[in-house]
């Protein structure tokens, strides 16, 4: 019999502006979409990077306003690392886990194991010329529902989003993209006691990580 192959479509829409604190996300998603010819439908899945959510969300610190506590300088000296952006790094985390040259790795007051607690300095402008660094989002599901929200109030289709954020993984060199935030999209989807396999087995261990694939598969493109 003759069936269609399941298939996935991944759109990088070019021509995003850059984002400043207050911008209406939403806004600035549909106009590009626009530009592109790319229209929406119910069920589609809108991958965000963070820090586009951090910029307009204002989440952007300068360094010459940090002030470095004792444990900061310390472990500074530990990690080789700029004790301003160390003292950054332990006010968004709960825990120190490990440190080594360049690199710490906490668990994020998020909840996420990550280096240096998503704290970044890549691809940000400084208009003072001033060194500054960005932070995740306070709350990326939250951010994530009002994005969402505010794209069905203004076209009235429901669409998925999820907010990503690049993050390494123990014991594999390079990074992968990987859900922070979502709203709209199921996060796990649980196949324990749920399923059966090609030999009728019950699946006992099989919890996919729904989000963490889509959001990797967004950055692809």
């Amino acid at each position: 019999f003759k069936t269609t192959p399941p298939s996935i479509s991944l759109f990088a829409p070019i021509g995003f502006p850059m984002v400043e604190k207050k911008d209406n996300l939403s806004n600035l998603v549909l106009t590009c979409l626009d530009r592109n010819e790319i229209s929406l439908e119910t069920n589609d899945i809108i991958a965000i990077a963070q820090k586009i959510v951090s910029k307009a969300e204002g989440r952007l610190m300068n360094l010459s306003d940090v002030k470095s506590t004792q444990k900061a300088l310390r472990l500074a000296k530990q990690a080789n690392k700029d004790p301003r952006l160390v003292e950054l790094i332990l006010q968004e985390s709960n825990e120190v886990i490990r440190i080594s040259d360049g690199v710490i790795i906490v668990e994020h007051r998020l909840g996420h194991v990550l280096a240096n607690a998503g704290v970044d300095r890549s691809n940000i402008e400084s208009k003072n010329k001033d060194e500054v660094a960005l932070l995740l989002p306070l709350n990326p599901d939250a951010s994530a529902m009002k994005i969402r929200n505010q794209i069905k109030e203004k076209i009235g289709i429901d669409v998925g989003l999820i907010i990503t954020d690049s993050i390494g993984r123990a014991w594999r060199l390079g990074t992968i993209a990987h859900a922070i935030g979502s709203a709209g999209v199921k996060t796990l989807m649980d196949l324990r006691f749920k399923a059966k396999d090609l030999f009728d087995r019950e699946l006992q261990v099989t919890c996919i990580a729904w989000a963490d694939q889509l959001a990797a598969a967004a950055s692809l493109a």
